[in-house]
């Protein structure tokens, strides 16, 4: 009835799993990127030690933030303010 695939039946047959496994495989890492929310350090150097930066994170990992008085930003409570005020 189906009778034997040739070859290049076969071939396209591979590359058409292969393609939906890497875009399912794809999906599930921008997910998962997505439920960790994109905590990676996207290039962002912020001079910290880890030890340092984990002092004002609560048990869900976000830090205390207060207003800078002089340029309204908002930092974290235990830091100083880029634009020298005394936040």
């Amino acid at each position: 009835m189906f009778g034997i695939p040739s070859i290049g039946k076969l071939l396209i047959l591979g590359l058409v799993i292969a393609g939906v496994y890497l875009f399912f495989k794809a999906a599930g890492r921008r997910e998962q990127s997505r439920r960790n929310g994109g905590k990676k350090n996207m290039g962002q150097n912020t001079g910290r030690t880890p030890s340092q930066s984990q002092e004002n994170q609560d048990d869900n990992g976000s830090l205390d933030m207060v207003q800078c008085p002089a340029c309204k930003a908002y930092i974290p409570a235990k830091s100083k303010c880029s634009c020298g005020g005394n936040g």
